[in-house]
């Protein structure tokens, strides 16, 4: 009987594995059947989890925990490819989007990436629950609880997050689901056992395991994993050696600029970049930092930025109220450029997308040194109204289909080409543009992209 008893949980831990694997395994696979993969694969862990947590709460706490920690060592380097221009498995829609939920601002915590905090607690938890599987059920598991009400509490502001963002990461969503599993698994093992006795026996040990999985991810982060195609790789000077094409396309429409638009670095440097943008775009929060950083460590380019509001307050091209503040936001950057002080203010909101009221807007015009009379009037102006217009049209004139929309001139003489990913992209096309290394021709732009 206890052979017979072996086979469902065996069967149960390979379906288990199956899972785990099946976002590695779902890159693979074909464009159109990717996105039904990943949601099964990810359902078909979670279901085996249930499995071995109603067959062996403690077997079943230890490969909920395992497939947690996978989960965040996926999410922790999508979160590194995403930032250098990479894209994911789970990039299914505009909403249904990892990239737009691990580039925003409530993907990292002082810096780290919140997958490898996830990372450190599912490797503490993995050591209480193996502690449990031993012997030490009740007091490891209360443990687990006590662990894992902190991380459910945190998943709700995490869903709040993803609202405002407003997109979901699918892998984030079955970190959630891991754990729910978690609380409620241990909640059932840890029976009538005080939180207090378990944090005597356990909190020290526990932390210090926590800090080793934290330390170890970090640096497993900082020092290896996927970055984008084509881009240089750490601590190299030269020229990326993969498929420079895959940094940039052609334009899908005709690159214009009407002279009004804010600039920044030598009017006559080498390489021209020029930005769409909105305020409330978490990936443009992404970017401005980035740009900057470029301008600044690189003299022979100067960036344009123009608005592109994710409302059809203000674009024509955009249907609904999606980004609500964005059209007011636009609205005082452009009066921050009439009083020179565009670039200031622009990175003050961008650095604060959820507070862009007109109340929030005095205060950093105010901030930032505007002359308030002036930006109050400037603010109501029409022809504030019509220069935000202006720069959505040249937006549809260059056919873009979304935010930020990058474009770069100089690597092909006069020819714009977009770019495709963040800085290490970025850097690597002026690498090679500036060595007189020929560059492959820009490919057709991608109707998908």
């Amino acid at each position: 009987m206890k052979r017979i008893a072996t086979l469902p949980l065996l069967a149960m831990v390979g379906i288990g594995f199956a899972g785990l694997l099946t976002p590695a395994t779902a890159f693979a696979a074909d464009s159109e059947v990717a996105p039904a993969v990943l949601i099964s694969g990810l359902s078909a862990g979670l279901v085996a989890c249930i499995g071995v947590l109603v067959y062996r709460r403690t077997l079943g706490l230890l490969l909920t925990a395992q497939y947690g920690a996978l989960l965040a060592v996926y999410l922790a380097f999508q979160h590194r490819e995403a930032l250098a221009g990479g894209t994911s498995i789970c990039n299914i829609s505009a909403l249904l989007n990892c990239n737009a939920v691990n580039t925003s601002r409530y993907a990292e915590i002082g810096g780290v990436p919140i997958a490898l905090v996830g990372l450190a607690f599912y490797v503490a938890v993995a050591w209480l629950a193996l502690s449990a599987f031993r012997g030490s059920a009740p007091r490891a598991a209360a443990m687990i609880m006590v662990l894992s009400v902190g991380a459910v509490g945190y998943d709700v502001f995490l869903a709040y997050a993803s609202y405002k963002i407003p997109a979901l990461c699918l892998i984030c969503a079955a970190t959630w689901g891991v754990n729910v599993l978690l609380l409620v698994g241990s909640t059932l093992e840890s029976r009538s056992v005080s939180p207090v006795d378990a944090l005597k026996e356990h909190a020290v040990p526990t932390l210090i395991i926590g800090l080793a999985g934290l330390i170890i991810g970090v640096l497993a982060y900082q020092t290896g994993g996927p970055t984008a195609p084509g881009a240089t790789a750490a601590g190299s000077s030269g020229p990326a050696t993969l498929n420079l094409a895959s940094l940039y396309e052609q334009p899908v429409g005709t690159i214009t600029l009407d002279g009004t638009e804010p600039m920044k670095g030598d009017p006559n440097a080498a390489y021209t970049f020029v930005e769409w943008a909105d305020f409330q775009c978490p990936h443009c929060a992404t970017m401005f930092p980035v740009i900057e950083q470029l301008l600044a460590e690189n003299k022979d380019i100067k960036a344009y930025f123009r608005h592109y509001p994710i409302s059809g307050s203000c674009n024509r091209f955009v249907d609904g109220v999606r980004h609500e503040n964005s059209c007011q936001a636009a609205a005082a950057a452009e009066c921050a450029r009439i009083q020179g002080r565009f670039w200031e203010l622009a990175s003050q909101m961008f650095a604060n997308p959820d507070y862009l009221g007109k109340d929030d807007l005095r205060f950093m015009a105010e901030q930032v040194g505007l002359e308030p009379k002036a930006f109050e009037a400037c603010m109501q102006d029409p022809t504030t109204a019509q220069a935000i217009v202006a720069d959505v049209e040249g937006g549809g004139t260059a056919q873009i289909s979304g935010t930020p929309a990058i474009f770069l001139k100089g690597a092909f003489g006069d020819q714009w080409v977009r770019v495709i990913g963040g800085k290490e992209a970025i850097e690597t096309i002026l690498n090679a543009s500036r060595s007189g290394q020929p560059l492959p021709p820009p490919p057709p732009p991608n109707p998908d992209r």
